[in-house]
């Protein structure tokens, strides 16, 4: 913990319109337990160079945001600039999150971010094309993005999310918080990759009005260490939640996904399932969460984690869980842990596929079920 008091000091060295909010989220990091087990590498205090964002692009460079190219009437500002034209609104989410949140790494964001962005889409304003949220990084240093998004009334968007480049960070720890208004609709995939020797860590903050609607789906191949961490909060009737995953593991990388879904109006329904194939000495763990309060009736819920394991030494740790105070709820959660079918196995090497062939295509169709929501840009 010292060690990150050190970057932190430095990073405030030099105050700005976010040096309050980095000090509160501190405060309440300070409360938590933090281990990372390992020497940490420099932060980056500063971007390491410019990078021109193409069409339909925003751009973050060793964690800071860089630029944007977006099409109007979209905004996208830096966090500080935003902080004196959405004040209120910034200011009133931030002081609900911080006491609300319970992540230490989401309270690290808020602590030793750079320089964040703010993106807004004003009501009706809806965009077929997807925008594309690029991370580059010139040096193996800690990296912070954080990316505030507010989508107006009957607004619609896609974002996906990508990194670029040769050159990974050490220790990447991204936030995005998303503000939906009556009727929004925001699809979200993540589509980042992470050094073998890296540690990545993600959340992702929703709230949710009326008739809104959030579908996210993350595909990852791991990391050293990986881990992705989801609160969705349906706050008002009808609003919903489509929450997806997969992780292909291979070697000793480890990909880790906590999930926790609030309903807290009647009329809502979320959907989260996730996929897992693992191969050679891998990790990885699923812990979900439904939590359903007693005026929330009417819910649909349901949760799956299925899991394909390629290897003896393969480790997967899955925990679905329901948390029900509604009496009129339809909802369900399950686990699954499975090995390659040998009858199908020997089906396809009768009819002359090779045996590494095979094998591809049967994970190949464990994984469609999930691919099918992919989108390109």
């Amino acid at each position: 913990m010292q060690e990150l008091k050190d970057h932190f000091t430095k990073l405030i060295e030099t105050p700005d319109r976010l040096h309050l909010w980095r000090k509160k989220a501190w405060d309440r990091l300070e409360e938590q337990t933090v281990s990372l087990d390992a020497p940490l590498p420099p932060i980056a205090l500063c971007p390491g160079g410019d990078h021109v964002p193409e069409e339909n692009t925003f751009v973050f460079v060793d964690g800071f945001f860089q630029g944007a190219k977006l099409p109007s009437p979209i905004v996208c500002m830096k966090m500080d600039a935003a902080l004196l034209v959405y004040g209120a609104f910034l200011q009133n989410r931030w002081n609900r999150s911080l006491a609300e949140e319970k992540d230490p790494f989401a309270l690290m964001n808020g602590a030793l971010q750079g320089r964040g962005a703010f993106l807004y889409v004003p009501p009706n304003a809806r965009l077929e094309a997807p925008l594309r949220m690029i991370h580059r990084f010139t040096a193996k240093t800690m990296a912070f993005p954080r990316l505030q998004i507010f989508l107006g009334k009957g607004s619609s968007l896609k974002i996906i999310e990508k990194t670029e480049g040769d050159i990974f960070s050490l220790l990447c720890n991204t936030h995005i918080d998303v503000s939906l208004d009556s009727g929004s609709s925001l699809t979200f995939l993540n589509e980042s990759r992470a050094s073998p020797q890296a540690r990545y860590f993600s959340s992702l903050r929703a709230s949710l009005k009326r008739d809104s609607c959030l579908q996210s789906l993350v595909l990852s191949d791991g990391a050293l260490f990986s881990r992705h961490s989801v609160r969705v909060q349906l706050l008002e009737e009808n609003s919903e939640a489509l929450l997806r995953g997969l992780w292909r593991l291979s070697g000793e990388r480890q990909s880790h996904t906590n999930v926790l879904v609030e309903h807290i109006a009647p009329h809502c329904r979320s959907r989260q399932h996730f996929k897992g194939v693992l191969g050679d000495r891998s990790r990885s763990s699923f812990e979900g969460k439904i939590f359903v309060r007693p005026e929330a009736q009417k819910t649909e819920a349901y949760q799956i984690n299925n899991n394909l394991s390629l290897s003896d030494e393969a480790v997967i740790i899955t925990k679905p869980n329901l948390e029900i105070f509604a009496d009129d709820v339809k909802a369900s959660h399950g686990a699954t842990v499975s090995q390659l079918n040998a009858e199908d196995l020997f089906y396809l090497r009768s009819r002359g596929i090779s045996e590494a062939r095979a094998k591809e295509m049967l994970v190949e169709g464990f994984c469609a079920e999930i691919l099918k929501h992919r989108f390109e840009s």
